[in-house]
């Protein structure tokens, strides 16, 4: 099978020059995953080529103005093109728009005579979205979307005002329209079939990956001398920052906190870093080091409240990331998260900084041998039963039933 995949794919060292010249960061999740995706669909057979729109900010939160044509080569020989467009607001969803279409064409053209093709996307995103749908549907091609988050929640949480938020708000719209107009989904949950308005279509689920080879550059780390609790990602409400924050700082043991990445709580967690010493905020930092942080830590934690709804429609691409580390992993019971991933964590069920401040006390007063055998746990579990090439071979099965049996509009 031939499949052009649409995302935002490109190599580490670029994703991480787009954020340097940027104030608001990119996420690196949607990289790592698609960089797992594709390394497995190759390795199940599959011929990829990608045309990718780079995630990063538009003018004038990054230096960046024009987004030049591209073309990139991963280890695994996968050729990714990126789409070149405007990257200032207003302009740059117009342009990304029109290249798109014109690349997605031209790909639909030179492949007109190969019949087991397919157009594969990470997420709804609009500007790629409306052509790819169009395009596909008129030269009879297969569209699939993987829909790692609710599309209703994808710009609604961000809250974003002025211009920034008219043109949040119309993408969201935009998602919104678009979101069942493919052929078939690979969701991140079960749930998110019903809520779409999709599960009267071909529809598979598959939560993510972990790729173990991401941490063969890593040495054998050393635990930090204290007792430490590592979080890394994104710093908002979203994800219980505040609350974290509060219920660590209420502990009484020896331990520290280290935070890492960037967010709207950003300036709320230098202020308890001020405030208590045991609490480390490093911002942004190359994903080696990282990875490095999540070796050394003792206990790692993903804090999403369960009372949110978005958190109940999602899973955590990071938590099998954490899982690989080998460290084990402190979490809240979200409603996206299977039960067959319960016995390989510990848990916070008070979400409340009291409970959170609990939840770290008694599980960092563990011995170091009761944490570190719950890691290797969880590292099996996720190496052996989540590992990006067995999960791609359910994706590759499902995507080559379902353009077989030509589930085309």
């Amino acid at each position: 099978m031939k499949v052009l995949f649409l995302g935002s794919l490109i190599t580490q060292e670029s994703m991480e020059q787009f954020n340097n010249l940027s104030k608001e960061k990119a996420s690196v999740a949607p990289v790592n995953y698609e960089t797992m995706l594709v390394k497995g669909l190759v390795e199940n057979g599959i011929e990829v080529e990608a045309l990718s729109v780079p995630a990063v900010a538009a003018f004038p939160n990054s230096k960046v103005k024009f987004v030049k044509r591209t073309t990139q080569t991963l280890d695994n020989g996968v050729v990714i093109n990126w789409v070149p467009f405007i990257n200032v607001q207003g302009l740059k969803q117009m342009s990304i728009k029109q290249s798109s279409k014109k690349m997605i064409k031209k790909w639909l053209k030179d492949n007109r005579d190969v019949k087991d093709k397919l157009v594969l996307m990470y997420s709804i995103y609009p500007p790629y979205t409306a052509p790819a749908v169009e395009l596909c549907k008129r030269e009879g091609c297969h569209l699939s979307t993987i829909i790692t988050d609710l599309p209703e929640y994808m710009y609604s949480w961000k809250r974003s005002k002025g211009i920034k938020g008219m043109f949040a708000n119309h993408l969201q719209e935009q998602m919104l329209e678009l979101q069942d107009k493919e052929d078939s989904y690979i969701l991140f949950t079960e749930k998110m079939a019903k809520r779409m308005g999709v599960d009267n279509k071909p529809y598979m689920v598959s939560e993510g990956f972990s790729d173990e080879s991401v941490y063969s550059g890593i040495e054998p780390q050393e635990k930090y001398e204290k007792k430490t609790i590592v979080y890394g990602g994104n710093l908002s409400k979203l994800y219980g920052i505040r609350a974290l924050l509060d219920g660590f700082m209420q502990t009484k043991g020896d331990y520290e906190l280290h935070l890492y990445g960037a967010g709207a709580d950003s300036q709320y967690a230098k202020e308890c870093a001020e405030k208590d010493s045991r609490v480390k905020f490093f911002g942004r930092v190359s994903r080696n080091e990282m990875l490095v942080a999540l070796k050394k830590a003792h206990l790692l934690i993903v804090n999403k409240p369960t009372s949110d709804d978005y958190s109940n429609y999602s899973f955590s691409s990071k938590i099998l990331e954490y899982m690989t580390s080998g460290t084990p992993v402190l979490t809240t019971r979200v409603g996206g998260m299977k039960a067959e991933y319960y016995d390989y964590f510990y848990f916070i069920e008070d979400e409340t900084p009291v409970g959170i401040s609990k939840a770290i006390e008694e599980n960092l007063s563990r011995s170091e041998n009761e944490l570190n055998e719950m890691g290797k746990m969880a590292y099996t579990f996720a190496t052996q039963q989540k590992n990006y090439n067995h999960q791609c071979k359910k994706i590759v099965d499902f995507l080559n039933d379902v353009n077989r049996k030509g589930d085309v509009r």
